[in-house]
């Protein structure tokens, strides 16, 4: 829970250096915020009392346990305009509201009277903490502005410093994340770019691929896997699934090659990577590039090698609700090619080098720094999120086989250590997965489908002259599949399961 720490009940905290509040916020039962714009207020008050020193080490010590609000300059003069209420009530109001925050806790509600911002007395947070926790809320499939409180301090600096550099392009923000997004995927090189689409079109076009080229890939996946072949003029040739991991089955991948094949584009889907040493060694056979579609397999493994290092290319997506997104688009690609990592550095900027100079036709590209700033503050937290899906996934699993539920619902199993579970889908057997998805919705309990449709039977690609049936295997994944809610502060998973258990009884 999300709450804002209003400045009467800071002061109190602070002159006490203890107490409830600050309590149910060292036991992470809360994630409390304090104004920005309050702390020199707070500072004067504490100064009253004590020595200036005094004052700032207990000012740092609070603060550890908390995050700090920022406002903009806007709000601050809207905050001074109003003359209805008092100024740094107003201001609550407007961060309150501005953040979705549950409420304010202060010992002085009536300076929020007119308002419907929820207050809290400290003496009664705990038991409306746990009346929250105990009630049957919405659960949401993702909940991004939850991970704030970790991130935003380590966002807002990296902002700043883009901001104040006026350095909106490329830039040493973007080289920072190319350098440290190198380091975990376990490559040499790293190129920041516009999306995850475009990190899947520049590997195409590094690799030279032309119309009239092949590239094999599977029809269950997001749209931009065989949009960026479409794009680069080459023909999508799809080949099914396994029905266990969802990723291209290797076992049919060399049936599928003929004198025009250039590529192979395999996806880790969902979090969990294909069986990769076969595709290589077809690749190494028939002298095929690997692309990987990595967009949402951020630190997944294969056999400990991590997502984006295994083929001659990594692409990855930064969308805001991949397990390390960005606050707008964003992507990158690996590689170990020294020669391929210059190629895609001047293939983002319109093949140009130097400025002016065009060696080849690239294209605009660009990661811009702001998007790279904020991806680099949340790296530093991806290891523990991810050890929280993992966790969750697995509590997951453990409720559908205590209650009985695996006869009509068949759980993800990891093949290959480890999965990341940008997703957790299960399988509906006999026909019922709209039904209920559509019974989970009405408790408040938001599901998605990835995907509905198989690629091969979407209405752009019906040139390529596939039919119903060509892939049974993903046919049959795209009427089965359903994601539940996995984010890493997800805590609802009793109740998620329970209602499934309800559907099913």
């Amino acid at each position: 829970m999300q709450v804002l720490l209003h400045t009467d009940c800071v002061i109190d905290i602070l002159k006490k250096q203890n107490g409830p509040v600050l309590n149910l916020c060292r036991e992470k039962r809360l994630q409390a915020w304090v104004l920005a714009s309050a702390v020199p207020v707070l500072h004067a008050q504490l100064c009253q009392t004590m020595q200036d020193t005094l004052a700032r080490k207990a000012l740092v010590d609070f603060l550890q346990h908390v995050t700090l609000l920022p406002l903009t300059g806007v709000d601050i003069h809207s905050a001074l305009a109003d003359s209805d209420m008092e100024f740094l009530e107003t201001l609550a109001v407007t961060a309150v509201k501005g953040f979705g925050l549950a409420g304010v806790v202060t010992s002085l509600p009536d300076g929020f009277k007119g308002t419907d911002i929820q207050t809290i007395k400290p003496d009664a947070l705990a038991d409306f903490i746990t009346a929250a926790e105990k009630s049957v809320g919405k659960v949401p499939l993702l909940n991004i502005p939850a991970t704030l409180p970790e991130i935003l301090p380590e966002v807002e600096r990296g902002m700043a410093d883009v901001v104040r550099s006026g350095h909106f392009i490329l830039g040493p923000k973007v080289v920072e994340l190319e350098e440290r997004i190198a380091e975990y995927c376990q490559t040499p090189f790293a190129v920041g770019v516009s999306s995850g689409t475009d990190a899947l079109l520049m590997a195409l076009m590094a690799d030279d691929i032309q119309p009239g080229d092949e590239v094999i890939t599977t029809p269950f996946t997001f749209f931009a896997t065989a949009g960026s072949i479409a794009r680069s003029g080459a023909r999508a040739v799809m080949v099914d699934i396994d029905p266990t991991t969802f990723n291209i089955d290797p076992a049919k991948i060399e049936q599928a090659i003929t004198p025009k094949t250039k590529a192979i584009m395999p996806v880790h889907l969902y979090g969990q990577c294909a069986d990769m040493d076969p595709i290589l060694e077809i690749a190494k056979k028939h002298k095929l590039t690997v692309i990987e579609d990595a967009a949402q397999a951020i630190g997944s493994e294969y056999k400990g090698r991590r997502a984006g290092s295994l083929g001659d290319f990594g692409c990855f997506s930064f969308f805001p609700t991949k397990n390390l997104g960005g606050f707008g688009d964003g992507g990158i690609v690996t590689t170990h090619s020294e020669a391929l990592y210059e190629k895609l550095k001047i293939l983002r900027n319109h093949g140009m080098e130097p400025k002016y100079y065009h060696k080849l036709i690239g294209g605009n590209f660009r990661i811009d720094a702001l998007q790279a700033a904020v991806v680099t503050a949340k790296l530093g937290h991806l290891e523990r999120w991810t050890a929280s899906r993992r966790g969750h996934a697995g509590h997951y699993n453990r409720l559908f086989e205590e209650n009985g539920l695996t006869q009509f619902v068949a759980t993800p199993r990891e093949i290959f250590p480890r999965h990341i579970y940008n997703q957790y889908i299960i399988r509906v057997k006999d026909g019922k997965r709209d039904a209920l998805r559509k019974f989970l919705g009405e408790q408040n309990i938001i599901t998605e489908i990835y995907y509905p449709v198989p690629l091969h039977l979407q209405e752009c690609f019906a040139p390529l002259g596939y039919k119903p049936g060509d892939f049974p295997v993903s046919e049959q994944a795209a009427e089965e599949t359903l994601a539940l809610p996995i984010a890493p502060e997800i805590t609802q998973q009793q109740q998620v399961v329970a209602k499934i258990l309800e559907f099913f009884s």
